[in-house]
């Protein structure tokens, strides 16, 4: 099994994003962590984020800024050599879609062949978001829609092939050019979602996935479930899927891993998830304790079916 982190990156977090962002990624690199991860947002009111937690007593402010995503990574390639890099993950309708493919393609370059290019619908809870940005954000079925273009126009820009690119959404004069990134065939996608369209669309294109939250076992194992079905309908082998989960819930108490989370760990094993991403902690003594004591143990956890 491997462990990554998910690192934040709002302003509230972390007055000195820089020097957080270098020591951690620096430290991370070295300790063997697999993967790196940043959420691809701008802003988000406090009511869109209950994953954050917060004191009771203190007032949040009226929006919570985000850094730039795939700016804070390609920052975090120059400072590292190993680990892997990705968004958790990009909504298709935050960007134009070749040029979110075109930056994903450079990170790649920049990283020596470091990146995901991860990709989702858009949540529901960014309405309000892209209406402040300025972004049109249509209904939930045409999100699913427009990813799976975006999938495909991004297996066709990476073959190089000099013809249109005519979906229902976009369109692409051509999609002729020379590739800048390094991984073979491409930069491994990554989706990120739960419904059933969502899983059927990373039955089909997908190399890595992120299926909901690591608490939630019977859940989880419901979703893959799901995931293994469209896989045979479509003829995929479901192994070739990388599975990947978020671990919300804190790794440590009183300077002592939490033993329930170790158990978390080995059923994850047992349904099949090869990652879990843990939320990077912003005091060095937890860091040591997740990089020392939960590294070591988690990588001796054989997955099912690997």
């Amino acid at each position: 099994m491997r462990l990554g982190l998910q690192v934040g990156i709002t302003k509230t977090q972390h007055r000195s994003i820089s020097d957080y962002l270098v020591g951690l990624a620096e430290q991370a690199d070295q300790a063997g962590f697999s993967t790196l991860t940043v959420p691809d947002h701008f802003s988000l009111r406090p009511e869109s984020m209950p994953w954050i937690r917060r004191d009771e007593s203190s007032s949040a402010p009226a929006v919570t800024d985000f850094y730039e995503a795939w700016s804070v990574l390609a920052f975090i390639a120059a400072r590292t050599s190993r680990i892997r890099l990705s968004t958790i993950v990009s909504g298709i309708t935050m960007r134009y879609p070749a040029v979110l493919v075109k930056t994903a393609d450079t990170l790649d370059a920049l990283s020596n062949g470091r990146a995901y290019l991860g990709l989702g619908a858009s949540p529901g809870f960014g309405a309000d978001e892209h209406q402040r940005m300025g972004l049109p954000f249509p209904p939930a079925g045409e999100r699913v829609a427009r990813l799976e273009e975006v999938l495909q126009m991004a297996l066709q820009l990476w073959s190089g092939e000099d013809k249109p690119f005519e979906g229902n959404y976009y369109q692409l004069a051509s999609t002729i050019g020379d590739p800048l990134y390094v991984q073979q065939p491409h930069p491994p996608i990554l989706i990120a979602g739960q419904g059933n369209r969502m899983l059927r669309l990373m039955a089909r294109y997908a190399d890595v996935v992120s299926i909901g939250f690591a608490q939630n076992l019977d859940d989880m194992r419901a979703k893959l479930e799901t995931l293994h079905k469209h896989c045979e309908e479509l003829n995929r082998p479901y192994e070739q899927i990388q599975k990947t989960t978020l671990m919300l819930a804190p790794t440590a108490h009183d300077g002592h891993l939490d033993p329930a989370v170790l158990d978390t760990f080995r059923a994850l094993a047992e349904l099949g998830i090869d990652e879990v991403m843990v939320s990077a902690p912003s005091d060095p003594a937890t860091f040591d304790l997740l990089a020392t004591e939960l590294l070591p143990v988690v990588e001796k956890i054989p997955v099912a079916g690997r």
